[in-house]
């Protein structure tokens, strides 16, 4: 097929990076996910579908065959204990050592922010990763930076949307608290707030109340909470460790608890929701963000349709668990786990990729793999879409909003679950909405 001088362009650009290709019938590609250690309950259910998807995806090789083109996939998964230096050195084994042709889905805020100079440099793909961290974003990214290409929502993009979401879907609200850290999490989450305030113009608007923590065990943010004890919105910009402190002690506050609490979506899952939001009486609702869809009605739009297809897929995987990675026990509860679908998402975007690749009859290397990921958007499985055209690097910007349902009192907090309060959104869209509020 023809390239387009657009594409021959860039290929040029690319040119003195175009090993990667393979003689071999399998691509090697390389994650590295904490299974062990603080965020073992995030590694696991996403590293056990990584490796049953894959498993799922040779298995099924005909039906796949407009991305592998005869060829199979071979997963190298290292565990770095939630250790970013641990996870920067296993990284760098997988491009110098194991010669993957891509990185595909590494996990965690830790990893991507301690190695982002070696991803940056190694002239290697790196499909998806398993964070929100800024340490992906470029706008828009050069020479071998466009091998990055995030998908899932950056901390900033999603502090954004808070900000917008506070005012949107609360009424008469004028103060609103923000509880961050200081690490990269809830700094770009913070930015992003900061960044999207300032645009709003409007007379009045509502003041917000930075609040930084410094520890993760609630009893000693008692102090820190007062800040924003009188808030009408509590904004907790951190993830999971944090997060959990941070609400059990807005809760441990007289003035503070029961107020609402709007997370980041790396949160929205049931199984990181302390039990403090259904032991305690009157306590705060927990609001967040998804971007991921699997509840939509059949027939309701194109793009819903897409998901829900995709969202079979996802469940045939999980059904036919080859390999018996996933736990008989917990096979229901993947079908509903957020950090299963994020891996799910990591592999089929970097199927989409190899499927571009095979449509133009361009040989598999990794200069031809990022030309063909840049040109035009890209579907995401189950959620919306992205686009690495011209170098742009932001993740997705359109997050539906959700609020935790709380189980029977005298359950876990683990055994609750998350329903759509409004639909996908984009920053545009709510800000439209922002404009015809009179603050």
């Amino acid at each position: 097929m023809k390239k387009t001088w657009k594409a021959a362009a860039l290929a040029a650009v690319l040119a003195i990076a175009g090993c990667g290709g393979t003689n071999t019938n399998e691509i090697k590609i390389g994650a590295v996910i904490t299974s062990t250690g603080a965020f073992a309950f995030v590694g696991q259910p996403y590293g056990n579908f990584y490796k049953a998807y894959v498993e799922y995806i040779n298995a099924n090789a005909d039906d796949y065959a407009d991305a592998l083109n005869g060829k199979t996939l071979k997963p190298i998964i290292y565990d770095e204990g939630g250790d970013g230096n641990v996870g920067k050195t296993y990284i760098e084994k997988l491009i110098n050592d194991d010669k993957v042709f891509a990185l595909v889905g590494v996990l965690g805020t830790w990893n991507v922010v301690a190695a982002k100079t070696v991803l940056e440099e190694a002239k290697v793909p790196s499909v998806y990763f398993g964070t929100g961290t800024s340490a992906q974003m470029f706008e828009p990214a050069y020479g071998y930076q466009r091998y990055m290409m995030g998908v899932q929502p950056l901390y900033k993009t999603e502090g954004r949307l808070m900000y917008l979401r506070s005012l949107t879907e609360f009424e008469g609200v004028t103060k609103i608290g923000v509880v961050h850290t200081s690490s990269d999490d809830g700094a770009s989450l913070k930015a992003g707030i900061e960044y999207q305030a300032s645009l709003d113009t409007r007379a009045n608007k509502p003041q917000i109340i930075y609040q930084q923590v410094t520890t993760t065990v609630a009893s000693e943010m008692s102090q820190q909470i007062e800040a924003v004890k009188d808030c009408d919105v509590i904004i907790a910009a951190a993830n999971q460790a944090t997060f959990k402190g941070i609400y059990q002690a807005v809760q441990l506050n007289a003035t503070s608890k029961g107020a609402p609490v709007l997370t980041t979506y790396v949160n929205i899952a049931p199984t990181a929701i302390p039990d403090e939001a259904v032991t305690t009486v009157g306590a705060s609702d927990i609001y967040g963000a998804a971007w991921v869809v699997f509840n939509e009605e059949e027939g309701s739009s194109t793009e819903a349709d897409r998901r829900l297809a995709d969202y079979e897929e996802f469940l045939a995987v999980v059904d036919a668990n080859i390999g018996g990675h996933i736990p008989a026990a917990e096979k229901e509860a993947y079908k509903l786990s957020a950090y299963a679908m994020s891996s799910f998402i990591a592999i089929r975007m970097f199927m989409e990729g190899l499927k571009r690749v095979n449509a133009q009859e361009m040989e598999l290397t990794a200069a031809n793999y990022v030309m063909a990921m840049e040109q035009g958007k890209i579907p995401v499985a189950i959620s919306g879409s992205v686009n690495y055209e011209g170098g742009q690097r932001i993740g997705l910007d359109s997050l539906s909003f959700v609020k935790y349902v709380k189980p029977a009192t005298g359950t876990v907090a683990a055994t609750g679950t998350f329903v759509e309060e409004a639909p996908m959104k984009s920053i545009d869209e709510l800000f439209a909405e922002l404009s015809l509020i009179t603050a």
